[in-house]
């Protein structure tokens, strides 16, 4: 009687976990879709599908930078070297410029510079100007790795350092106990409130063994969270910490990431990027063509090109597409066969301003073919133009087509969009409630056409652009455009 009651029993439990597990999940979806996502009065961007809930002919396109030519200082001279960064205070645009040590340039329009500094010692140093910081003596902050030879883990690897006026320097102590052989890029992560680190973690004995790995810490001049294992030596590794982006099965066989220039775009929410320089190996059997410097040794030859991975929160990155963000020089030029980008970027205008730098040859200094060891003027400091949140945008073509948003709460006033159709093409949006009807007043019918290129354009519907009464409501937002690069929307307050 037992065994006859249990074997009656089982099924009866299995039928209600399959109901449970079956049916549970198609119940909640209509009340998890109705969830809106609250974008307030912050510029939201379209560098993935987020706010993409259906669509046809579209498709995300990365926009490289518009090259603008080398940069030289007061003196006309140009200047070659490693870009550790570029940032901005009080008015005056600062570039950091060095591999060992650092020169310290300024300059009011991103453009003309001259030199007011430098900080000796270190390699590869990074800047970061601290938001967070109260203490105006550590405003500066500076992270380089100090070593003997051979490297002693016990007193040698990434030092911090702090100042006023990020030109004189006091070192604060030991940060990291390895040998990163890269930049260390720090922000303060305000959506977090945390200092988020990216450096290299190298993986031996792998042919993608460069990797980028993430830190967080809630005092950067302290010893970073990390990992210690029983067999570590001189390089960080993937084992001693979390490695968020690294090449994959898309990427050449042959190839990993060599530098991540990570830069925390504020002019939006949710919005991370990295300019990494994607390094692509050379080796004896696939390019025997290519000349060492001592007959019989061969270096780590290869070609860097700079791609863009994009984040929302800085930890799962993605790349849109795998196109160049700085497109190559031609071989007779000067930024051919290799490119790295300077993290951050300084805004002016309708645009924003970045720097690359080029030696003009292979990594390791080699020239790719003997025919081109007579073009003498290689390497130098690039400045690039970006439109404001230009770096990827939702592309329709000629064709036509449409995107509607997921349900979204905000708190603005106006609906304003940064937005390029040129002279042929047009843009046209409605508003819709939550069950995807037209809302009164705010039909496409109602919409004045959009046409043309703008960074930041009012939507009017008759005239009509207020859109207080629908603030802290659930609307959906429908795009109708033609031959049209959409870059970002903001429910503005004013």
């Amino acid at each position: 009687m037992y065994i006859a009651r249990h074997v009656v029993f089982v099924p009866r439990i299995r039928l209600v976990i399959w109901f449970v597990t079956a049916t549970l999940p198609a119940l909640l979806m209509p009340c998890l879709a109705q969830h809106p996502f609250d974008v307030g009065d912050r510029k939201q961007l379209f560098i993935d599908s987020r706010f993409i809930a259906k669509s046809e002919n579209v498709e995300l396109r990365v926009n490289p930078a518009q090259k603008m030519g080398r940069i030289v200082n007061e003196n006309g001279e140009v200047l070659r070297n490693h870009v550790s960064r570029v940032l901005e205070d009080n008015g005056k645009i600062r570039l950091y410029i060095g591999a060992d040590g650092l020169t310290v340039l300024e300059s009011d329009d991103g453009i003309h510079f001259k030199g007011v500094g430098s900080i000796p010692n270190g390699v590869l140093p990074t800047i970061f100007l601290d938001p967070h910081e109260s203490d105006p003596a550590k405003k500066y902050k500076l992270f380089r790795v100090q070593h003997g030879e051979p490297f002693n883990r016990e007193k040698d690897g990434v030092f911090a350092h702090y100042s006023a006026d990020g030109l004189n320097f006091t070192e604060a102590g030991r940060v990291l106990p390895y040998y990163t052989d890269n930049p260390q890029i720090v922000w303060w992560d305000a959506r977090i409130n945390k200092y988020v680190i990216y450096v290299r973690a190298l993986e031996p004995d792998s042919e993608n063994e460069r990797r980028i790995a993430r830190i967080e810490t809630d005092d950067v001049l302290k010893p970073w969270p990390h990992t210690p294992q029983p067999d570590d030596m001189m390089f960080f590794r993937p084992a001693n910490t979390t490695v968020v982006h690294m090449n994959d099965a898309e990427d050449d066989p042959f190839s990993d990431i060599y530098y991540n220039a990570a830069t925390l775009y504020t002019e939006a929410q949710d919005a991370y990027f990295m300019f990494t320089a994607q390094f692509r190996h050379f080796a004896p059997n696939r390019q025997p063509f290519i000349r060492p410097r001592q007959p019989g040794q061969w270096e780590d030859f290869g070609l860097l090109e700079v791609q863009l991975a994009v984040s929302r929160d800085g930890i799962t990155w993605t790349r849109p597409e795998r196109v160049p963000y700085v497109p190559s020089g031609l071989a007779d030029e000067w930024d051919r066969w290799l490119h790295v980008m300077c993290p951050e970027y300084v805004k002016r205008g309708n645009y924003l301003y970045q720097y690359y730098m080029s030696s003009g040859r292979t990594h390791d200094s080699v020239v790719v073919r003997p025919e081109y060891d007579h073009v003498e003027d290689l390497g130098g400091i690039g400045l690039l133009k970006q439109r404001v949140d230009g770096f990827v945008s939702a592309d329709v073509d000629h064709k036509g087509g449409w995107i509607e948003t997921p349900l979204l709460k905000f708190s603005g006033k106006r609906l304003r969009l940064n937005i390029d159709t040129g002279a042929m093409g047009t843009a046209f949006i409605e508003l819709r409630d939550e069950s995807g009807n037209p809302i009164p007043g705010f039909a496409l019918a109602d919409c004045e056409e959009i046409g043309g290129n703008y960074i930041d354009q009012t939507v009017y519907w008759q005239a009509n652009h207020d859109l207080s009464a629908l603030a802290g409501k659930k609307v959906r937002v429908y795009f109708k455009l033609t031959r049209a690069k959409l870059y970002s929307f903001v429910f503005a307050s004013e």
